[in-house]
């Protein structure tokens, strides 16, 4: 059995057990009632800037103890920016973690309080310079639910003008421009392969001909 599920409960002051505070699950709230996994305790075992690593101590479907590890780096955003001769703007990066070079959709961090439409906003601005007059949210995506409570927000941008880029000091970026037919081949072959990427560009080709919408 894990080690915090056996600590006794706090006394109050008569000696009495005091009231334990509420067990929370992944996501910051107590478990569903229909979820068949029961959350008993929680420790965090890594956090830096950009996400955080939790240990719960769980009863699992089978009735037995375990524990699930889960990542959250919070929520992120994608946006497709398409301009009026429906090409789509691609930033190229180098990705540490893969160790491959990667062309995917504007993309970034919605902090903490921030909405997912301003994160989009400051984030197309911030890696191609780019301003839209037109927002449209495309899907809300689940990236890896298994390990992850992470949801990607993919937006298609349009009525596009141009100012400044203002990428970090972590960001090496180049910009390109592919029409989007050519960007939905691109995803099919896979030079295109981040998962937001695919889902928005696939997401922004249905939309424009009125499949799905």
């Amino acid at each position: 059995m894990p080690e915090n599920q056996q600590h006794h409960p706090p006394l109050d002051d008569d000696g009495g057990e005091a009231d334990a505070a509420p067990v929370v699950a992944p996501g910051g709230r107590p478990d569903p009632p229909h979820s068949p996994w029961r959350t008993v305790g929680m420790r965090e075992v890594y956090r830096n800037p950009w996400l955080a690593v939790t240990e719960y101590a769980v009863i699992r479907p089978d009735g037995q103890p375990g524990i699930y590890g889960v990542v959250d780096p919070g929520d992120n955003i994608s946006v497709v920016p398409l301009d009026d001769e429906e090409r789509v703007w691609l930033v190229g990066e180098f990705r540490y973690p893969t160790q491959r070079y990667a062309w995917t959709l504007p993309s970034g961090k919605v902090e903490a309080g921030e909405d997912p439409l301003a994160a989009a906003r400051r984030e197309l601005a911030e890696e191609t310079g780019l301003h839209a007059a037109e927002w449209e949210l495309l899907g809300a995506h689940p990236l890896s639910d298994g390990v992850s409570t992470q949801i990607s927000y993919v937006y298609l941008a349009r009525g596009l003008r141009q100012g400044e880029a203002r990428p970090e000091g972590t960001e090496q970026l180049t910009l390109r421009r592919l029409p989007l037919r050519e960007a939905v081949e691109a995803c099919r072959t896979g030079e295109i392969a981040d998962a937001t990427s695919v889902l928005g560009i696939w997401g922004a080709w249905l939309r424009l001909r009125g499949i799905g919408g």
